[in-house]
C-alpha cells in the first residue's frame, strides 16, 4: 500500500499511474503446483500480502478516481486510476 500511497503524493493533479504485475485472479497462478509456488515465494517473501491486497479497492481508499483493471493477458494485469483535478 505504501507505493500506492507514494505514487499519488507524487502525481500531479490529473496524473495517472498504470501499474502492471500478477493477477491474483488469474487462473494459472490460482492453479499452480504448491511447489512453484513455494518456490515463487523464495524470490517474492510479501507474496501472500501481495496477493490479499485488494489494490482497486486500497487505491480508491487512498483517493485515486477512474480505477480500472484489465487482464493484459491470461497471467498479468494492467491496473490504471489517476489523481483528481484541482
Amino acid at each position: 500500500k505504501g507505493l500506492l500511497k507514494e505514487a499519488y503524493r507524487v502525481l500531479r493533479p490529473g496524473g495517472t499511474v498504470a501499474l502492471t504485475d500478477n493477477s491474483p485472479k488469474s487462473k494459472i497462478l490460482q492453479n499452480l503446483p504448491p511447489v512453484l509456488f513455494t518456490l515463487m515465494k523464495s524470490t517474492e517473501p510479501h507474496l501472500d500480502e501481495y496477493y490479499l491486497l485488494d489494490m482497486e479497492e486500497a487505491m480508491v481508499e487512498i483517493g485515486f478516481i477512474n480505477v480500472q483493471s484489465v487482464l493484459t493477458d491470461p497471467r498479468h494485469r494492467t491496473v490504471t486510476a489517476s489523481v483528481p483535478k484541482l
